[in-house]
């Protein structure tokens, strides 16, 4: 048994985001393709003997019982019946409320690293079902990569990893809840929405195209959010290949040809965009630090 681990847990971006139904309970079937990138919170763990404490950095991140690595750490001893605690301490660099799967990634680490402190109790498949308990987005943050996610977030098919390109991602404001989201879009006239076309992402990615990539990211939920196209604009005039929301918003962001481009243009884009973040892409979600 080991006392303490601490877990980089990367943020996520939606290269595709589609929504192709909606589920009798409710939910909403989807079909996107998800990418980890390094944008990642610091989550470290402490055995306690009993209990579970939580605590952030960020004073606007809830400590108490309805934080998504509170409820992850629940569910896992729960699940495993082990009779033990855990305090958990996060340091946030995912911007919060983004888009950007930053409590998913919380959680995914505290079941990542619960599960190695106590000798590996639960199979891979196994603590992916604990994570849809805690949400949809928690599957693909155990695992993370590049994925082609179905249902409602956790059928999820390994694609290529993606090399040679980079991302800047902006965060404008703030949104409502991401069940609010869905309420919104439902609410969308039919002619403002526009599907993605997924799987011709899916065939680039294999291909390793990646101006072909460029061609076919796109998000359903941008109708939504008036700041995409002027957002979009600056990042393409400043060398984007493509810019697209990530989630459910407000985040948008840019595929780059290389890291030298990036940096390129968020060194025009920074003084206009106090939240800008450049990242490249992630082969995993969890990394034990």
């Amino acid at each position: 048994m080991v006392d303490s681990i601490t877990i980089l847990a990367n943020a996520k971006l939606n290269l595709s985001l589609d929504i192709t139904g909606r589920r009798p309970d409710g939910f909403h079937t989807l079909e996107m393709v998800m990418q980890s990138v390094d944008i990642y919170d610091t989550v470290t763990l402490n055995l306690a003997a009993t209990g579970i404490s939580v605590s952030c950095d960020n004073e606007k991140i809830s400590n108490g019982t309805e934080n998504i690595a509170y409820k992850a750490a629940a569910i896992f001893f729960d699940a495993t019946g082990i009779d033990s605690g855990v305090s958990i301490k996060i340091k946030k660099r995912i911007p919060i409320a983004a888009g950007l799967g930053g409590g998913s990634a919380d959680a995914a680490a505290v079941l990542t690293g619960l599960n190695r402190m106590h000798g590996l109790p639960l199979a891979p498949e196994e603590l992916e079902k604990l994570g849809l308990k805690a949400g949809a987005d928690v599957p693909f943050c155990l695992t993370g990569g590049t994925q082609l996610a179905e249902g409602v977030g956790s059928i999820l098919n390994p694609l290529p990893e993606l090399q040679n390109c980079a991302f800047i991602v902006v965060k404008i404001g703030r949104k409502p809840s991401t069940g609010e989201m869905y309420k919104r879009f439902d609410a969308l006239p039919k002619e403002q929405i526009i599907h993605p076309a997924t799987m011709h992402l899916v065939n680039a990615i294999c291909e390793g195209d990646l101006p072909e990539m460029a061609e076919h990211i796109g998000n359903v939920f941008e109708p939504l959010w008036q700041h995409v196209d002027a957002v979009r604009t600056d990042l393409l005039q400043n060398g984007a290949l493509c810019a697209c929301l990530s989630g459910s918003g407000p985040s948008v962001f840019g595929l780059f040809a290389s890291i030298d481009d990036a940096e390129d243009a968020k060194k025009q884009l920074e003084d206009r965009y106090p939240e800008i973040f450049i990242c490249e892409p992630q082969p995993a979600g969890c990394t034990i630090d």
